[in-house]
């Protein structure tokens, strides 16, 4: 099959923001049309009225957070799923569909669902590659733009992803219903947050991941509560001006 089930796109528009759906708005775009200077410029201007941002770096910040779904979409199609969607910077666009939002949820679109199961031998390699696809290929790209752009550095943007990887793999190993891609979904999760190469991601030496892990034992940042973040957001700069994430370093540096 090379299209998603009815319940599996059930899942993913209930859990990862999945959308068939197309909506005009100055806050919906293609992904590789952020590639374009003067549109990554018109779009990030477009969030930070929306969400009332400090600057266009806190709009960027912003984005990236809810650009991650996108990428959840993808590793949860690999690790749950066992297949390959195409995450090109042409396929996959963000849609703001409802407007009045005062959080501005936006959803994930891809405008082919053309997928390739994973073969029955040698899945890390066939991992590798989308790793590369998603990462590498479109998320590095994705980020030097918005580095470009607003000079928000590239160590938030990471973590930004990071924090929601985290969350989703946590949510899935805990979950008994995928007790049977156990091992799968483990594996994939300790490639992606520390065994995998830095050429997986783009042009590192070292997995960017690395950065944000607190123990050696990439598995243990999935148990107990979430782990404090090495970065701010900058989400304390939007319209939501003072309040901080509960695992913001800011916060901690003022209690102490």
């Amino acid at each position: 099959m090379n299209t998603f089930s009815p319940d599996e796109l059930k899942i993913l528009e209930e859990k990862f923001r999945f959308t068939s759906l197309t909506n005009s708005s100055p806050l919906s775009i293609q992904i590789s049309d952020l590639l374009d200077e003067a549109q990554i410029h018109l779009y990030l201007t477009a969030i930070k009225e929306k969400t009332k941002a400090a600057n266009l770096g806190v709009a960027a910040s912003l984005f990236v957070k809810r650009y991650s779904f996108a990428i959840l979409a993808a590793l949860y199609s690999m690790s749950v799923l066992n297949k390959r969607i195409n995450f090109s910077l042409q396929n996959v666009s963000i849609q703001t569909l409802d407007e009045s939002d005062p959080l501005w949820l936006p959803s994930i679109k891809f405008n082919k669902i053309n997928l390739s199961p994973a073969p029955q031998q040698d899945r890390e390699n066939w991992r590798n590659e989308i790793l590369t696809d998603i990462f590498a290929n479109h998320i590095e790209v994705l980020f030097n733009q918005l580095h470009q752009t607003t000079k928000l550095s590239k160590i938030i943007m990471w973590e930004n992803i990071y924090i929601y990887i985290v969350w989703m793999y946590k949510n899935l190993l805990d979950d008994h219903q995928y007790s049977a891609r156990y091992l799968d979904m483990k594996e994939d999760f300790e490639w992606i947050a520390a065994r995998g190469k830095g050429i997986l991601f783009g042009s590192y030496k070292d997995n960017p991941f690395l950065k944000f892990k607190s123990t050696d034992d990439a598995l243990s940042n999935l148990e107990g509560p979430a782990q404090d973040r090495k970065t701010c957001c900058l989400s304390y700069l939007t319209e939501n001006k003072g309040h901080f994430c509960k695992t913001c370093p800011i916060k901690r540096k003022r209690k102490s």
